[in-house]
């Protein structure tokens, strides 16, 4: 059990990747509107779970502290997603991608190292660099581009959010993580999803009429069905945070290009290119380095 407990992060990684590989094979435009209807199946589910168990007195029984962080944990959640959409609208998702997991992982590990006081051995910071190393590789080709975009004040626009991003997305880890320590599951889970629906709302009411126009029943049902994987993979890495460190979840959660090049070559027939190949490679054997160093 406790392997499986250290191998959450992992079964996260496989389900948000599961969610991107049905946008993708059946190219979904209207992605403002995704996670807004996934925090909405998100929110109803847990509220299902939450009044089945009989936690709401737990949920309304926090100090004012606690509430707070959980608040500024989300927020930053939200915040990395909007930012991680407008650079997707500017630049290569390979770059987007890259520099947002990249600089997630160095500053979720100085935020352990300096303020949690967490020791790192060193088959566990070579794997961590290892990965590093093969998301970057994988991502090679489209890094190429930041020769001929530097003159871009667009794309330099989206190089500079994609680093926003990761920032906020690694806050939240460190944030949750402390959070988690004293509240549960499904109450982080109720903030990140009230926070999410309360932030994107007023976002997709603004776009109303641009939403009306483009979207169908047939897409409508495939973010649904999408947004099934993305509840699945936020309670996996929420409970990942309550019984792994931020550092550990975060870096092993940032497998997941591993998970989508494998099902984009099963189910979409995509080829690998040899960069792509070698950096699955290297993903795979910082991940057993990180497992070993445990």
């Amino acid at each position: 059990m406790n392997i499986v407990l250290k191998l959450l992060p992992l079964f996260s990684a496989f389900t948000w990747a599961s969610s991107g590989l049905i946008l993708k094979k059946y190219k979904i435009k209207n992605l403002h509107l995704f996670p807004l209807i996934e925090s909405s199946i998100s929110l109803i589910i847990i509220c299902i779970i939450v009044t089945f168990i009989n936690h709401w007195p737990v949920f309304f029984s926090y100090t004012t502290n606690l509430y707070l962080t959980l608040i500024s944990a989300y927020g930053l959640s939200v915040l990395g997603t909007l930012l991680y959409i407008e650079s997707i609208k500017r630049i290569e998702l390979g770059i987007v991608f890259t520099l947002a997991t990249s600089i997630q992982i160095i500053l979720i590990g100085l935020l352990d190292k300096f303020i949690n006081l967490y020791t790192f051995n060193s088959i566990f910071i070579l794997g961590s660099a290892i990965i590093i190393i093969g998301v970057i590789t994988i991502n090679y080709s489209y890094l190429k581009l930041l020769k001929t975009i530097n003159q871009n004040k667009i794309k330099l626009l989206g190089i500079f959010s994609s680093l926003l991003s990761g920032i906020s997305w690694g806050g939240t880890a460190f944030l949750a993580d402390k959070a988690l320590n004293d509240v549960s599951i499904f109450d982080a889970a109720l903030f990140r999803t009230s926070i999410t629906l309360l932030c994107l709302i007023p976002i997709n009411i603004f776009q109303y009429q641009k939403i009306i126009e483009t979207i169908n029943f047939k897409e409508l049902k495939y973010l649904t069905f999408s947004s099934l994987f993305i509840t699945s993979s936020m309670l996996i890495w929420i409970g990942s945070l309550k019984v792994n460190s931020g550092s550990w979840t975060t870096i092993l959660s940032s497998a997941a290009p591993v998970f989508a090049l494998t099902l984009g070559y099963i189910f979409l027939k995509e080829k690998l290119k040899h960069n792509e190949l070698l950096g699955v490679m290297l993903c795979l054997s910082g991940i057993l380095l990180i497992i070993v160093s445990r």
